[in-house]
């Protein structure tokens, strides 16, 4: 037996409850993952509530990325072995301590040596989120992009592909986590009134792009300012924002198959740095939950699930 987390109907947050489920059982072609880490998105939060992600029937596995170790392979598996340290996304179902994966080779890619465990577990949303969001912009060296929500999961990680390429970057983000934008090379504004009146004064020439993580009234307020609506992403406005504004939504599906590769090795090597703002234990599920949503994090919020400890070549790997 395993545990998972699960809810029986749509609502919120204290919907979430911890279950006692069925160890899954591995065919050919199937990788069973031993979970130690899983990530919290706003994603999660919106599949809970329902609507146009759909009503839960009978039950529900919730959250998608996940990072653990290869515990068994069936037959026919060639590219994963047990003990391989392994990150990757399944939509409703990462947070168990068991996680079937039967198409190993769409969802699943080894920790490369560099990138923790913990970090692996929470990538697979926001990493391939920004690495789609970052190609459909289009940067040039020199632009001047804005990112909102820089601090946040997604936002972190635009803000640094798009200094990487050379652009310079101005983010909003509560005054808490201004000097870590700083450290990053990315420069502050604080959420609310008087904002736009300071990302003005900190560009005068204004900006050439943007990449927006709230909602329709930022998108508007982008187009007010001059930003061409082809050089926006909005991946917080819900998808009617492309056929009102015909700004692009790049986000999540999008992405190409090989961007967490990408993205764990730049990691890896430090060309990126993506800040794990709290783990919490699976049974503080709706601690974890509340915090993401209300405590406006730094980086991701973890659920880290009781395991085995690492073999000491499981830990020279993440070194």
């Amino acid at each position: 037996m395993t545990r998972r987390v699960q809810y029986t109907s749509n609502g919120g947050i204290d919907q979430l409850h911890l279950a006692e489920a069925a160890t899954p059982e591995v065919g050919p072609g199937h990788v069973l993952v031993s979970v130690l880490y899983t990530g919290l998105n706003p994603l999660d939060w919106k599949m809970l509530q329902g609507g146009r992600f759909g009503t839960v029937e009978g039950s529900s596995g919730n959250g998608v990325d996940f990072s653990g170790v290869v515990a068994e392979v069936g037959s026919g598996v060639e590219d994963f072995a047990p003990g391989d340290l392994v990150y990757g996304g399944l939509p409703k179902q990462a947070q168990t301590g068991q996680l079937l994966i039967e198409d190993p080779a769409d969802r699943l890619d080894r920790v490369p040596r560099g990138l923790g465990i913990d970090t692996a577990g929470g990538l697979y949303i926001t990493g391939r989120t920004a690495m789609s969001g970052i190609r459909d912009l289009g940067l040039n060296e020199g632009d001047t992009l804005f990112v909102s929500g820089a601090s946040g999961g997604v936002g972190i990680i635009v803000a640094q592909l798009a200094r990487n390429l050379g652009a310079r970057v101005i983010g909003s983000a509560s005054q808490g986590n201004h000097a870590l934008l700083r450290s990053l090379g990315v420069e502050p504004v604080t959420y609310g009134e008087g904002m736009w009146d300071n990302v003005r004064t900190l560009a005068p020439n204004g900006i050439q792009a943007a990449y927006s993580t709230q909602g329709e009234d930022e998108v508007a307020g982008l187009l007010d300012a001059g930003v061409p609506a082809e050089r926006i992403v909005s991946i917080g406005a819900g998808p009617t924002v492309a056929e009102t504004y015909g700004v692009s939504i790049a986000g999540e599906a999008t992405a190409r198959r090989d961007d967490m590769v990408w993205l764990g090795e730049a990691i890896a090597y430090g060309h990126i740095h993506v800040p794990i703002d709290r783990v919490f234990d699976v049974d503080e599920v709706q601690d974890a939950y509340r915090h993401l949503l209300t405590a406006h994090p730094a980086g991701k919020v973890l659920l880290r699930f009781p395991a085995k400890p690492l073999t000491d070549e499981q830990r020279a790997h993440l070194r």
